[in-house]
């Protein structure tokens, strides 16, 4: 069955903004449940010279946010060649980090932190997450669809004591102290 328009014009973003993924893994349990996505595919960009290993979520804006009027879909840039057991471990933990605002009834947006979103490949001091913009202002933290705006939300790993500093200017702060894409 072939993805949904949605599904299509984010790939095609993605594309145009990425290129060709070097790889991707499909995240499908075969039944449908009412109110959750079917099907996460995680797609995975290499290094380039940027020395980033980028992952993008497509499936998650199959359906609306429970109470919000965009769609969302996960980013996770990572410092780092990975290998295959690397790769899919991140893409695992991002396919079901994508289900967590229709698990929770509750939607997912920029600067909302989550405590305990699962253990985060790679990044073993982190135990939370922040869902960050653009990281600079030419950067894409949108697209828009025929069925609205889907927001990328930067998945970016945060310690407990960062997470605690409740206010996002006090974890943007902190951060400043850190290379946020570097495993730690």
């Amino acid at each position: 069955m072939p993805a949904a328009p949605i599904l299509q014009q984010i790939y095609r973003a993605h594309i145009e903004h990425f290129g060709e993924p070097d790889c991707s893994l499909v995240f499908d349990d075969g039944k449908q449940i009412d109110g959750f996505p079917s099907r996460v595919d995680v797609f995975i960009w290499n290094p380039d010279e940027s020395e980033m290993t980028t992952f993008a979520t497509i499936g998650m804006a199959s359906l609306p946010l429970p109470k919000a009027s965009h769609r969302a879909e996960l980013h996770f840039a990572i410092r780092k060649s990975l290998d295959q057991k690397e790769i899919h471990g991140v893409s695992y933990f991002l396919a079901n980090l994508a289900m967590y605002p229709f698990q929770i009834g509750e939607p997912l947006d920029w600067w909302h932190t989550l405590s305990d979103p699962g253990e985060i490949p790679l990044f073993l001091t982190a135990k939370c997450v922040l869902l960050h913009p653009r990281f600079v202002k030419e950067g894409w933290d949108s697209i828009t669809t025929d069925e609205g705006d889907v927001h990328i939300l930067n998945v970016v790993p945060i310690t407990q004591s960062e997470k605690d500093l409740r206010k996002v200017s006090a974890i943007l702060d902190r951060l400043q102290e850190v290379d946020i894409f570097e495993p730690r």
